[in-house]
């Protein structure tokens, strides 16, 4: 350690380690478990919910767009391919609710799950949901288990 009144310290230190050790073999999945492979579409329109969302899902081996409003839902649900979307329910403009029965009538019957990301977690929200056309349900905050759960409902398993 080196320190000088007024300008800082620097400290400094010196570490051994063995080299040509292997790492670590990755866990395998276990008999019944799955892997989700897919590539999903997030609706919402707050950066944090964003984020948090996000790193879910990267953590899940999912890969993820974001977009915040439910105009740029609509364009991007139809003109991309997706393995299922992320539906924030309350956003200004055009709510979630509008954004999916507007996805439901351009995708003309094609496949494509929508998921309610919504903080009104009662069950007169849960129907609202289902009528306007989503296909399932996620109260926030959203929980890593409530996630991975609610997405091997909808969208591709690996081995």
């Amino acid at each position: 350690m080196t320190s000088e009144e007024g300008k800082g310290s620097v400290f400094s230190f010196a570490v051994t380690l063995p080299t040509g050790v292997e790492p670590p073999a990755s866990p395998q999945p276990s008999a019944g478990s799955s892997t989700l492979l897919g590539r999903l579409l997030v609706v919402e329109d707050d950066r944090v919910n964003q984020r948090v969302v996000e790193l879910l899902l990267r953590n899940l081996g999912l890969s993820a767009v974001i977009v915040a409003d439910g105009a740029s839902a609509v364009d991007a649900a139809l003109s991309g391919s997706w393995d299922a979307v992320l539906m924030d329910c309350q956003m200004s403009g055009m709510d979630g609710f509008e954004a999916t029965r507007r996805i439901r009538v351009g995708l003309n019957g094609r496949r494509l799950p929508i998921i309610a990301l919504t903080a009104n977690a009662m069950e007169g929200d849960r129907k609202k949901c289902i009528a306007a056309g989503m296909d399932d349900f996620i109260a926030k905050p959203v929980r890593k288990a409530d996630l991975h759960a609610c997405l091997e409902r909808w969208i591709s398993r690996g081995p």
